[in-house]
Order: structure tokens, then sequence, then C-alpha cells
């Protein structure tokens, strides 16, 4: 077993900063009310019962729908019951009403002095068409990332001591400058869908991450991170999709750690776009899962590694990847060694080695050191199949270390005559075998 905790690491980068002013009006439609429920609550700046959104949600019945309007709001809710918090976009800005970054004792998420913007504490809830700014120009932290002096831990936030919390909804967001997790489906229930959100700037702790999940199901589609150290990944799913996601200037794009354990749906990582990562950064991983991951149709561009796999823990967790366009351009390293397409070796990170499986087909791999780097450490077993890949115009093609098991065979190695034929061709060492080859090049040919 080598579970991770909620706070993996990340890395730094930089911000844009945005500002805007709201005034909130708000009103709930939804089920019979409660002898203290009102049916419909207006929130605005004057001349309305009720001058604060909590008052709001704490008078709305279940199942109804607060509707924000434009300008500013300063405030940290909780959400206790089944609600829609609908804002208009952009021009509804909510800032923190208290300062805490960091904690005042302990650790984790929600430790003792945090600030969290949006504590969610009930299932079917939904927070759309609504923007979440950490740095409140009125308080000051002293805790400055990215140019922000930044006074909220979380953004949007589970409150997993409520038990698993199911269907929870993030739509059209934006959230910037947050210290460690803007978007966080802590509480392990199901259904979650965290889509078409807009983040920036979180980076304030190695620990810290832009969108996460842990232990639960759902959905991470069309969002886009900017300046995070982790940018989206989850931990202990039990089947998440990441689909059709950008991500720029992160220490990491996407990863998935742990997943399967429970017997569940594998996870998906389909469609999405990372590019410009940090120095030393990674574009997807998976990590020591379960069971099956697929990892397809990614584009990754100037990273450290572009894919990668660390270990699986069981026979089952072979993870595929297939029609991904890779790319080494502009990645910084500070390793000696270079840089790295696809990455697949038994080292789970610090929480020892296991066997790894991977299979991978149709990708495009180019500009890298080395474009597929298989390596193990000993009792244990690295094992991949690569066919009809593309390996143009790196230093090395495919490099299989001592003791794996590389069938690297029918790939086109950027010439019609093989791996290591001439300069025009990438090569293939160690382990890999690689006869027949391709002697046409498969789609486009860097």
């Amino acid at each position: 077993m080598c579970r991770k905790t909620e706070d993996e690491v990340s890395r730094k980068g930089i911000h844009r900063r945005l500002v805007a002013t709201l005034v909130i009006v708000s009103g709930s439609l939804g089920l019979a009310p409660s002898a203290n429920a009102e049916a419909r609550v207006t929130v605005c700046a004057s001349g309305c019962s009720f001058t604060s959104i909590q008052s709001a949600i704490n008078m709305a019945s279940a199942g109804g729908v607060i509707t924000v309007g434009p300008g500013r709001y300063v405030e940290n809710l909780v959400v206790n019951k089944a609600l829609t918090i609908n804002g208009s976009g952009n021009s509804t800005v909510l800032y923190p009403a208290t300062v805490g970054p960091v904690c005042s004792s302990g650790s984790g998420s929600l430790c003792p002095g945090s600030s969290n913007m949006i504590l969610i504490q009930a299932s079917n809830v939904t927070i759309e068409n609504i923007r979440l700014e950490g740095d409140n120009p009125n308080l000051i932290s002293g805790v400055v990332v990215g140019g922000a002096d930044i006074e909220a831990r979380n953004g949007i936030i589970e409150d997993f001591n409520a038990g698993a919390l199911n269907n929870t909804t993030v739509t059209h967001v934006s959230v910037s400058d947050i210290y460690l997790r803007a978007i966080y489906m802590s509480s392990g229930g199901s259904g979650f869908n965290v889509s078409d959100n807009r983040i920036d700037n979180v980076q304030g702790s190695p620990s810290s991450i832009a969108i996460f999940s842990f232990g639960g199901s759902g959905v991470f589609s069309q969002n886009e991170v900017s300046h995070a150290n982790d940018a989206i990944s989850a931990n202990w799913s039990t089947g998440t999709s990441f689909l059709n996601n950008e991500i720029s200037k992160s220490g990491s794009g996407i990863h998935t750690d742990n997943s399967g354990s429970n017997g569940s749906s594998t996870d998906v990582i389909r469609g999405n776009e990372v590019t410009d990562c940090m120095t030393d950064g990674y574009g997807i991983f998976v990590f020591a899962q379960y069971r099956a991951v697929t990892v397809d149709q990614n584009s990754v561009k100037g990273c450290y590694v572009g894919i990668g796999v660390f270990g699986s823990q069981l026979s089952g967790g072979i993870t595929t990847m297939t029609n991904n366009q890779v790319s080494g351009d502009h990645a910084v390293t500070t390793d000696s060694s270079g840089t790295y397409g696809a990455f697949v070796v038994t080292d789970l990170l610090g929480f020892g080695v296991a066997n790894v499986s991977a299979v991978l087909t149709g990708n495009h791999i180019t500009r890298f050191t080395t474009g597929l780097f298989v390596s193990q450490a000993t009792g244990v077993q690295a094992t991949v199949i690569a066919h009809q890949n593309s390996f143009v115009r790196n230093a090395t093609g495919v490099n299989g270390k001592a003791g794996t098991t590389v069938t690297a065979d029918a790939n086109w190695w950027g010439c019609p005559q093989g791996p290591s034929s001439s300069k025009q061709c990438d090569s293939a060492v160690g382990t890999a075998t690689y006869t027949p080859w391709l002697t046409q090049a498969i789609g486009k040919d860097d």
C-alpha cells in the first residue's frame, strides 16, 4: 500500500490579478418551505430584507435557487442544504471575509484557521456563474504568492466531515489567488461535475492543487488552469473522467493516483491540452493505479516528462496510452539526463516500488532527449508494448533499461531504414526490440 495524503507535491509559477465589484441580488425557488424558510429570498446592497448571501442560504428552502446579480460581496459561505447559487458571471465577485491562507494549527485542507470561501456541507449543491477572488484588497495576510496577497486557503471545498456528498456541480466559475485548493471534491462522494471553470494562481504550497478530488467519482471537463503547482488531479478515484481541459504554466498538468482500489470504474484522461510546464514539470501521468487507466488523444508540449506511468498496484493496472501528441519543444529541466516523452518506471516516488505495465499505440513523440524511457528496480518488473507510434527527432527514440521488457516493433523511427540507421532516424537501445519497423510515416512527421 502506498497511499498518498490529500496534500501532493507540486510547484510554483506566476500570476495575473483581476479586480471587479458586485451588488448581490438573489432569490430562491424550491420545495415546500419549512416553518422558517422562504420560497424566495432577495439579497442586495440596500433596500432588501437580507444583506448577505449567507442569510439567503439560511432562509432558502432545500432544492431552491439563489440568483446573484452583478457587484461585490465579501463573505465566507457555508452551504448546508441542497441549493443552486447562480451568479451573473465575472461581474459577480466574491471575496473572502477572513484571513486564513495557512493553518493556525495542524495541517490539511480544512485545518484550524483556514479561510474557506465556499464550504459545501450537503449533497446536490450547484455553484455556477460566479468569480471567486482570494485576494481581498481590504485585508492583508502577508502571504504573497504570484504577486497576490492571499487571504483564502480554499475556494470551493466540500466538507469531508459531513460524510460523502454526492452530485456537487461547479460550472462557469472563475477562481484566482487561492493558497491550497481552488475547487476540491474532498468528501469521496459520487457524481461530481466540475466543468467550464477558469482557475489561476494556486501555488502557495508544494501541496497546492487547482482542481482536485479525493476518493470520489465524477467528471472534470473543459476547465482552464494556469499557474498552479498541480493543475488537475484525483487520488483514490472510484471513476473519474478528465476531458478536454486546457492547462498552462503549471508544475503538473493532469494525474490520477491510486485509482480503482475498490474495484470501481477506471479513470479516463482524454482530449486534454497541457502546455509550457514549469521547470521539471510533468504533463500527464498515472501513479500506482489498481485498475487499467486510459490516456487518450491528449496534447502535451513543453514539459520535462510528457506522459508517464509510475508503478501499478495490481497486475490488471495496465495504463493504455493512445493517440497522444507529445512534444518536448521548450521544455525546461534541471535534470542532466534531459527530457522524456513517455516515462514508464517502477518507482513510486518515495512510496517504494511496484510492477508497471503500459501499452502505447498511435502516439507521436518528438523532440525529447529520450522518446520512451523504461526502467525498473530490483525485484519488480517493467513491461511495455509499443506499436504504431512515431518516434521522431528525439536524441534517443526508445531506451529500455536493464531487466525491462520493451516490445517496440511496428513503429516509425523518422526514416524508412529503421532505428539507429542514420542521423535522420531515432535510435532504439537497451532491451528494446524493434523489428519489423514501419517504412512510412504515420500522420505528420516533424
